[in-house]
């Protein structure tokens, strides 16, 4: 009898842990779909896609809020910069693009 009660809290807990994985998944595919709409409303709304190449522009990259559009100054002159999940591109507009971006989010 104390075998079927540990093989059945095995079971459960196997089961439950596959359960939190699939969950986990659905949260980071959710997350994933609502970046690439973002990227997607941001090349609509003018935004250049600028690829990362050096060391030093991935720091400044890191630096970034994932899945948010960021204001940087650089130069004197505001900018707005998304960086892609990947972090291998950047999104970067100004003021215009910026107005464009959330004026397509409203709607």
């Amino acid at each position: 009898m104390k075998e079927v009660l540990t093989l059945t809290n095995i079971a459960g807990s196997m089961a439950a842990l596959t359960l939190m994985a699939a969950c986990q998944t659905v949260a980071t595919n959710n997350a994933e779909l609502a970046a690439s709409k973002k990227e997607f409303l941001l090349a609509q709304s003018g935004f250049k896609v600028i690829t990362v190449t050096t060391p030093k522009q991935q720091q400044a990259i890191n630096g970034l809020a994932q899945y948010r559009v960021s204001a940087v100054k650089y130069q004197g002159k505001l900018y707005y910069v998304f960086p892609t999940a990947t972090k291998d591109k950047i999104y970067v507009g100004k003021q215009k693009q910026f107005d464009a971006y959330k004026k397509a989010l409203a709607a």
